[in-house]
């Protein structure tokens, strides 16, 4: 009877850890870069290669950018039916663009912020994986 306790626990933590590292949407993350910043670092989400998301399961990222710097972002996208994915430049100029359709978009952002809105909708079929690079504007 103990080695079954012992199995069912090790077999129930397996599976939890398991579908922890499958799923990888924060429903909001804030992204504020550590001084010194290092402009020859890509930050890329997410950091698994089989990542799926859960369906009907928003995430959302707030990148902070400090004043002299930018932001370029590579996002690509596989959009299922009913998702979407939205990058929005806050909050100066409030532009948002958002894509319905799969993607792969470069962009640049600059200060104070910008963010990226996931819904992949009713399925888990969809996927996303951006990166983005800080840029020195003093340095130009």
């Amino acid at each position: 009877m103990k080695t079954f306790i012992l199995i069912f626990l090790f077999v129930t933590f397996t599976l939890g850890s398991i579908q922890k590292s499958i799923y990888e949407c924060p429903e909001h993350q804030t992204i504020t870069p550590k001084y010194p910043i290092n402009t020859d670092t890509f930050y890329t989400f997410p950091k698994n290669a089989f990542t799926q998301f859960p369906s009907n399961s928003a995430c959302a990222w707030l990148i902070n950018i400090p004043c002299n710097y930018s932001v370029i972002v590579h996002l690509k996208a596989t959009i299922p039916d009913g998702g979407h994915v939205t990058i929005t430049q806050t909050p100066r100029l409030n532009e948002t663009k958002k894509f319905i359709k799969d993607i792969a978009v470069t962009s640049q952002f600059h200060p104070p912020s910008f963010d990226i809105f996931w819904y992949p909708g009713p399925t888990d079929d969809g996927n996303l994986k951006f990166s983005f690079q800080f840029q020195n504007n003093h340095d130009k």
